[in-house]
């Protein structure tokens, strides 16, 4: 048996997580009395920050998003928290993900328009 999704699940469920990044965030802080407690503070308080921000511009982001194979938002918001979790990563998250969207931009034109 399979269970049917609601069509505008997507954005409720952005914010879903946001709010419980923040709260996790949040009582991780102040329960929390080591340096690695504090680090996965930090980095749930920023992907939490970034999901958020993802939930204020989903209306403007639909519509672009429609242009790429779904992959490439997978792969933009998965980069994006990376960066939010960790910032030093930079030198390495980019260029993977501009290889990753680079293929799949690739394997989409092999495969021709899609089908309607």
């Amino acid at each position: 048996m399979s269970a049917t999704l609601p069509p505008n699940f997507r954005r409720p469920l952005l914010l879903v997580l946001a709010i419980a990044l923040l709260l996790g965030s949040a009582t991780a802080w102040w329960l929390g009395g080591e340096s690695s407690s504090k680090f996965a503070a930090a980095a749930m308080g920023r992907i939490g920050l970034v999901l958020a921000a993802l939930w204020l511009a989903w209306p403007s982001l639909r519509r672009p998003a429609r242009w790429f194979p779904p992959a490439v938002a997978v792969i933009g918001v998965v980069s994006l928290m990376v960066l939010a979790a960790q910032p030093r990563l930079i030198f390495a998250v980019v260029p993977a993900a501009a290889t990753l969207i680079s293929i799949t931009m690739m394997v989409r034109g092999f495969r021709g328009p899609p089908k309607r």
